[in-house]
C-alpha cells in the first residue's frame, strides 16, 4: 500500500488537522478525482449487496460523492443522508429520494429535513464515511466531534471512506473511541484491511 509519509503522535490531533486540510484544499481536478472514487465505490461487492447506502453532502473541499445518490437509485437501492443530532453528537440517517431534498442543517451541512423518513439500517447497508485523512490501519481523522466514530461503534453493515491518495497516511493520532475501517477507496483503488 501507498501511504503518505506522514505520521502523528496521538497528541497532534490539531497539528495533523491543519497540515492535511492544506494538502486536501490544494488537490487539482477535484471532479475528475471525485468521479473516480464514486466509480470505486459502485465497483465495490459491498456496494452491489447492498440495499442502502448511507451518504453524506461534502463540506470544506470534500471530495463530491453525491452523484452516487442517482447511481443508487438507477441500481434500485435506497438512499439515506445524515441529521446531525448536535445535543448529544449522533447522526440520525433519513431516506431522501433526490440530493434536491436536502437542506442547511448544522455546521452549516446540507441535510435531510426532520420529518423525512428514518432510515431502516440492517448488515446489507453500505455507510460512506467522511474523514480529512485515513492512515494505514484504517483509521480516520474527521473534525473532532465523533459523530462518525459513534454511529460506527454499533453499526452492523460495511463502511467505505473515500478520500485522495494523498490523504492516506502512515499514522494518524487516535484514541479508544475511534474506529478502524476496513475498506478505503481512492482515486488509484481499493486498500483492504483486515
Amino acid at each position: 500500500m501507498q501511504t503518505n509519509l506522514l505520521s502523528y503522535s496521538d497528541a497532534d490531533k490539531k497539528k495533523a488537522r491543519l497540515e492535511l486540510a492544506k494538502i486536501r484544499a490544494d488537490i487539482y481536478d477535484k471532479q475528475k478525482y471525485s468521479e473516480l472514487l464514486c466509480n470505486g465505490i459502485e465497483a465495490l461487492k459491498e456496494y452491489k449487496d447492498a440495499d442502502v447506502i448511507l451518504l453524506y453532502f461534502p463540506t470544506r473541499s470534500e471530495p463530491d460523492i453525491s452523484p452516487l445518490a442517482d447511481i443508487a437509485r438507477r441500481d434500485g437501492k435506497k438512499i439515506a443522508f445524515p441529521i446531525s443530532v448536535t445535543k448529544d453528537f449522533t447522526l440520525d440517517f433519513r431516506f431522501i429520494s433526490s440530493p434536491d431534498e436536502l437542506e442547511i442543517g448544522a455546521y452549516g451541512i446540507r441535510e435531510p429535513r426532520a420529518d423525512a423518513e428514518r432510515a431502516t439500517l440492517s448488515d446489507c447497508t453500505l455507510c460512506i464515511v467522511p474523514a480529512l485523512a485515513v492512515d494505514a490501519d484504517g483509521y480516520r481523522l474527521g473534525y473532532g466531534k465523533g459523530y462518525y466514530d459513534r454511529f460506527l461503534s454499533t453499526f452492523e453493515g460495511n463502511a467505505v471512506v473515500a478520500i485522495h491518495s494523498s490523504l492516506v497516511c502512515e499514522r494518524l493520532p487516535r484514541n479508544d473511541t475511534d474506529i478502524p475501517l476496513k475498506t478505503i477507496i481512492t482515486e488509484t483503488g481499493a486498500i483492504r484491511h483486515r
